[in-house]
């Protein structure tokens, strides 16, 4: 590795600080598991994994871990610092694939899921390697992503840094997925909403899988059963988003309002079950990317910039959990620190399998949302972005 030159020291410096100024955000508690907390904070670990590269990334998600979990309002206690880890591997991950060392973010990515075959929770195999399946199912995916992502790069790395800081002037017509996923979005809220209004309660289901049985919910109960006599006035929510889609197609020089009121319509849309969540998610995506689009230039290499960096923030946040499900599946863990046994354990890791990919979606929406103005910020301060040749 080369030596620090000052701008790198003080960005580790002042992205390490900013870890620790985002913990005081509250958590996420861990299902089933309340002791564990997901910390809203270790998405900026795809963040300096972009901007200072594979090492350089890890050094900082590191001290800003340390500094989150030993000054308050952490909590230096065992159970929270063999999680420190995580986010490091968030960053490492990432920063060699930005930085075109995509095989041995691969190759790392991959042993980090295979080595959760061979923990307790997921032995012996004849019974319980569907353990494994449920639990790194995303992780496996995020695998597979890395293949399209470093495809993207080399059609961008050269290109990605020059993305201009004001908007053209805005086409007629916006880009068709810009409209065509809120229409998608709000017809399956609607669908939703009209089967909750049939069935007078959310919806649930059942599904046995690999002989683990997994409960589906759509909506929010408390609040449907307080609003039963008039639950057809939640169809507005399905039907708003569908007008503003109309609206960014017909009146595309408001395209700013539409987007905003899009983004709002589909977060409320969980109370009624969000489309069964593909469409909160479509609706929620789509509000972004379209608000994104008004202050950016509505181009090719923009659109894939944005793509880019969420592709990155998913993987390297799936990569931090991977990691971390090793880190709990461990006797010495799960029993000796949190004074669980082995089937305990494999019962917290099939309560929800779809919960955590869509805490790490999230988080890549956050990421990107900060990873695309904080780039054009650090490259118009001529900053730059990670090098191949960084960390070397």
């Amino acid at each position: 590795m080369e030596h620090l030159s000052s701008r790198e020291v003080a960005l580790i410096a002042v992205f390490s600080g900013l870890y620790y100024v985002l913990s005081y955000l509250p958590g996420i508690r861990a299902v089933g598991v309340t002791s564990v907390t997901i910390n809203i904070e270790a998405f900026m670990a795809s963040i300096f994994g972009i901007v200072l590269g594979p090492f350089l990334g890890a050094i900082t998600a590191f001290a800003g871990a340390m500094m989150a979990w030993g000054l308050p309002p952490g909590s230096p206690t065992a159970s929270s610092a063999v999680f420190i880890p995580a986010p490091v591997i968030n960053a490492f991950i990432v920063g060699l694939i930005f930085t075109k060392r995509w095989r041995v973010a691969f190759i790392s990515l991959l042993a980090t899921i295979v080595v959760f075959w061979f923990l307790p929770p997921a032995l012996p195999w004849d019974q319980y390697s569907h353990v494994g399946f449920w639990v790194m199912w995303d992780k496996i995916l995020a695998l597979i992503l890395i293949i399209p992502v470093v495809f993207l790069i080399s059609k961008t790395r050269k290109r990605i840094e020059k993305v201009p800081e004001r908007a053209d002037v805005m086409k007629k017509r916006t880009l068709n997925y810009i409209t065509i996923f809120p229409v998608i979005a709000s017809l399956l809220i609607i669908i939703n909403t009209m089967l909750i209004i049939l069935e007078g309660n959310v919806l649930k289901y059942q599904i046995s899988i690999f002989n683990t049985v997994l409960n589906f919910q759509f909506g929010i109960e408390d609040i449907l059963l307080a609003t039963t006599s008039f639950s057809y006035l939640w169809l507005v929510i399905g039907i708003g988003i569908l007008v503003c889609a109309a609206l960014l197609h017909l009146k595309p020089e408001k395209l700013m309002l539409w987007n905003i009121l899009i983004f709002l319509f589909s977060c409320s849309s969980v109370i009624v079950g969000g489309g069964f969540i593909v469409g909160l998610f479509l609706g929620v995506f789509s509000g972004i990317i379209g608000t994104l689009k008004r202050r950016f230039t509505i181009s090719r290499i923009a659109s894939v910039q944005i793509l880019l960096f969420f592709l990155l923030a998913f993987i390297g946040n799936e990569a931090d959990n991977a990691l971390g499900a090793d880190i709990f599946a461990v006797p010495l863990v799960y029993n000796g620190i949190f004074g669980f046994s082995t089937d305990v354990v494999r019962g917290f890791f099939l309560i929800a399998p779809f919960f955590y990919p869509a805490i790490r979606i999230v988080q890549a929406i956050i990421t990107t949302l900060i990873a695309v103005p904080l780039m054009r910020n650090l490259n118009a301060a001529g900053l730059g972005l990670a090098k191949e040749s960084r960390n070397e």
